[in-house]
């Protein structure tokens, strides 16, 4: 009970801290910080990067043969893709791209009577705030800058990653059970990524590397899930698949820095 007071307290005082820097700041420092945030300290391999992979999207809409374009599905896939580069480049701005691109990818969901991915975004979409006063907190709290672009990533220890694992296999037959309650089709696969997708944000929120690795599981299941039903979101999730990768290699170079 005393431990749990002392981490409400800490959180209260964490909060005070960012409210105050960000009043400190005001707006237009906001906005200043916002537009650091996107675009300092990215080298030209990391702008070619960024440029390649966020025009797979718009390649894919004017080279597909149907009679009209999707613009709603372009543009949650453009999100999302430019969303997961922030995040394997540590800019805390990936939240405002993960937000837009939630509530895009809620609609395209519901649409398609896809009931997990439907509770997933909803999840994503909640997690988008919280991660981001995480990421600042960090910045404020621990590193005294919120202007301090450095990240400070962390990797699982064998504990954990048997907490993490159990977790995930509770929200997956747990999810599956909800599902079948409502008669799902396919109550048990579409809580494979439920599972995945909610350990995953929980790692990225905590700025644990290991991440990458549910984003990898949750991107391959999801180009299944969404075979011949949408080319852009299938894209998406390609690309999302090639990101994680590199988000696994700069993180784990980041985690080696901290250790050093």
């Amino acid at each position: 009970m005393k431990r749990l007071q002392e981490k409400i307290q800490t959180f209260g005082e964490h909060l005070k801290n960012v409210h105050r820097e960000a009043g400190k700041l005001g707006f237009v420092g906001i906005m200043k910080l916002l537009w650091k945030d996107l675009f300092a300290d990215r080298t030209l391999t990391q702008w070619l990067y960024l440029l390649a992979l966020s025009s797979v999207p718009f390649v894919l809409e004017f080279t597909n043969q149907e009679a009209s374009h999707d613009w709603l599905g372009l543009f949650a896939s453009w999100t999302g893709i430019v969303c997961v580069i922030l995040v394997a480049e540590g800019r805390a701005s990936n939240y405002l791209f993960g937000a837009v691109n939630s509530a895009i990818y809620l609609v395209l969901a519901l649409n398609k009577n896809f009931y997990g991915e439907v509770l997933t975004t909803l999840y994503f979409f909640v997690m988008q705030p919280i991660g981001l006063y995480v990421w600042l907190s960090n910045r404020i709290n621990d590193q005294g800058d919120a202007e301090e672009s450095h990240f400070e990533a962390k990797k699982l220890t064998l504990m954990e990653w048997i907490k993490y694992l159990v977790l995930t296999a509770l929200i997956w037959i747990g999810m599956g059970y909800a599902y079948k309650s409502i008669h799902s089709a396919r109550p048990f696969r579409d809580s494979i990524t439920d599972a995945t997708n909610g350990v995953g944000q929980l790692l990225m929120t905590g700025l644990y590397r290991e991440q990458w690795i549910f984003w990898i599981a949750t991107n391959l299941f999801s180009i299944y899930l969404w075979w011949g039903k949408s080319i852009h979101i299938q894209g998406m999730y390609w690309v999302y698949t090639l990101n994680s990768l590199v988000g696994w290699y700069q993180w784990s170079k980041a985690v080696k820095k901290e250790v050093a």
